[in-house]
């Protein structure tokens, strides 16, 4: 589902380099799957197109019958619990390529003793953010324990370029106005952005300030007690973006949410467009000695940085079932999820691992 996206046309395009996969590339549009069709027309594996709006129940449910898996990367973050419970119903497993949020893993979370029982999964968080940051936690640990953990990323659009949903931007302003600012320090929860660290992204440009985003991987992270403290966090847009066109999108949408996202996209197109790019980095020491680890994961696309995981993370999914409801992060084997998102091209880099 949202196969004609930004995200979703890497991921079927990945999907199809294994000859035995057979891909229903799903989207509302006719025109834009022919465009689909006709670009992976030399795929190894199997695709066929449906149009199909996540809206209407009845053809919904038409297509999902049929499925073994069903990905969601639509526009809108809302649609996963919807398609993790059509799928569900229909017997089906569910992946889903969509924001953190509360709601929507109170939603998921109450799915959990039917996937034991029909035997499907249900992972959410895809992508790399989130969906990384705690993997790389993960595989760092699995090489010593950490006494900490820390997580910032880095990413760059050509927005001014790009055709985004307009359900896209007011997902991203629902992110911004619901950022839960917290961290794991010391095995206790603290919260505030005081707590915002400087990382360098190997970028050229030294260290950055990020502020602190946490996610759900990351409260997983903190109850499996992996590290005693441990966070993630996220660059700016540039100034213009973050001091003066955030604030005054999240007090707009308070009056009138249309124009808040309208002067959203706006801002990012006029002010926020670099060069693409997504850059994660994994600053951690050691529990034993203290030794610094550094991991950096890295694409000039920031649409493949999302695609390589969510297609490594269903493959282990088709190889290495496991019922419930997990984050991608939590569900995923580290060292095979690193060694095939390397394949699929994106950078891996080590250092003291």
């Amino acid at each position: 589902m949202g196969a004609t996206g930004h995200a979703g046309r890497h991921i079927t395009r990945l999907l199809l380099e294994d000859p035995d996969t057979q891909v229903n590339a799903c989207a509302r549009s006719e025109a834009k799957l022919h465009q689909l069709e006709s670009n992976l027309a030399s795929a190894r594996g199997s695709l066929r197109t449906t149009a199909v709006d996540v809206r209407n129940e009845a053809s919904l449910i038409d297509v999902v019958s049929s499925a073994d898996l069903v990905v969601g990367a639509t526009s809108r973050s809302t649609h996963g619990p919807v398609l993790a419970s059509t799928a569900l119903e229909a017997g089906s497993s569910y992946y889903g390529v969509y924001l953190s949020d509360p709601e929507k893993w109170a939603s998921l979370r109450r799915l959990h003793e039917s996937c034991i029982e029909r035997g499907v999964m249900v992972v959410d968080d895809g992508g790399c953010h989130p969906g990384v940051p705690a993997v790389m936690v993960r595989f760092a640990a699995e090489r010593g324990g950490l006494k900490e953990a820390w997580v910032g990323a880095r990413f760059g659009l050509r927005w001014d370029e790009l055709e985004i949903a307009r359900e896209t931007i007011d997902d991203f302003l629902t992110e911004i106005q619901t950022t839960d600012p917290s961290l794991f320090v010391d095995r206790a929860w603290v919260r505030g952005y005081q707590h915002a660290r400087a990382f360098d992204f190997g970028m050229g440009r030294g260290a950055e300030s990020c502020i602190p985003m946490c996610l759900e991987e990351i409260r997983e992270l903190a109850d499996s007690r992996t590290v005693a403290s441990t966070g993630f966090f996220i660059a700016g847009f540039g100034p213009a973006v973050d001091y003066g066109v955030l604030p005054l999108c999240v007090g707009l949408a308070k009056l009138r949410r249309s124009w808040a996202t309208a002067l959203l996209g706006w801002g990012l197109r006029r002010f926020a467009s670099v060069e693409h790019h997504g850059v994660l980095v994994l600053v951690a020491q050691r529990a034993s000695d203290g030794e610094p680890v550094r991991m950096r994961v890295w694409h000039d696309d920031p649409y493949v940085l999302t695609a390589a995981p969510a297609v490594a993370t269903i493959r282990q999914m088709a190889s290495d079932p496991r019922p419930g409801v997990w984050t991608q992060a939590a569900f995923v084997e580290p060292v095979r999820f690193f060694e095939d998102v390397n394949q699929m091209g994106v950078a891996v880099g080590l250092d003291a691992l």
